[in-house]
């Protein structure tokens, strides 16, 4: 992942992670590819560009937990600014054409992100889109299908105990932070790495992994690749 976006809180003498990690700087879960805006900040520009999705996870220290698996059913994306709210509603809907939505990509895979840090990075796939200023992203995940394995070969899940408390329903949409438009043009291609903030994005419950589990609090940010 790229220099730029550092670890964040790691997990304690005690082998406990305190939170997860970051992807993306954003750069790091995901990787996305955008089209670069033809004409300025026009929303309206005619012509057709391409999405592409990559993603990635910085290192962070653990002595604790082996793998980090996330489902990735898909990323949207859509001019009008969006929030966290805005981005889950509507996630279970495959269309994604309800809200200005459209989808970039459906890898409908298993990630592990502890397998792309230090510049690592997966692609997720691309789209051709309408011109213009893309103002809101969205992660889709399937919470039934992601867990953390602890190096004791613990499996944590949304229904094992101890537990990751995963955002409830079958899908979630999470909002993917950019500081600024992602402009697409008209024949043109732009990427966007999108970061997984492993490292923030999981919240301890009690004194131990073992023992207590996880909370999941995911925390994704996105910026356009040079």
């Amino acid at each position: 992942m790229p220099p730029e976006y550092g670890t964040h809180d790691v997990f304690g003498n005690e082998g406990i992670m305190t939170s997860f990690k970051k992807v993306a700087g954003i750069a790091a879960l995901a990787t996305a590819g955008v089209l670069i805006a033809a004409c300025g900040n026009s929303t309206t520009e005619a012509g057709r560009g391409t999405i592409a999705v990559q993603l990635t996870d910085a290192a962070f220290p653990t002595d604790s937990v082996l793998r980090v698996d996330v489902y990735v059913v898909r990323v949207d994306a859509r001019m009008a600014d969006t929030d966290s709210a805005a981005a889950a509603r509507g996630a279970t809907d495959d269309s994604a054409n309800t809200g200005g939505w459209t989808t970039i990509t459906q890898p409908n895979q298993i990630v592990n992100l502890l397998a792309y840090q230090n510049g690592s990075f997966l692609p997720l796939g691309n789209a051709n889109v309408a011109a213009g200023n893309y103002n809101g992203f969205r992660l889709v995940i399937d919470p039934s299908k992601s867990s953390v394995t602890l190096k004791n070969g613990a499996v944590l899940t949304n229904t094992s105990s101890p537990n990751v408390l995963f955002p409830s329903g079958a899908r979630s949409g999470i909002k993917i932070v950019f500081l600024s438009p992602v402009p697409v043009a008209a024949n043109d291609t732009a990427t966007v790495l999108v970061d997984f903030k492993v490292n923030d994005s999981f919240v301890m419950r009690g004194n131990s992994i073992s023992l207590n589990g996880l909370l999941f609090k995911p925390v994704i940010m996105g910026t356009v690749r040079p």
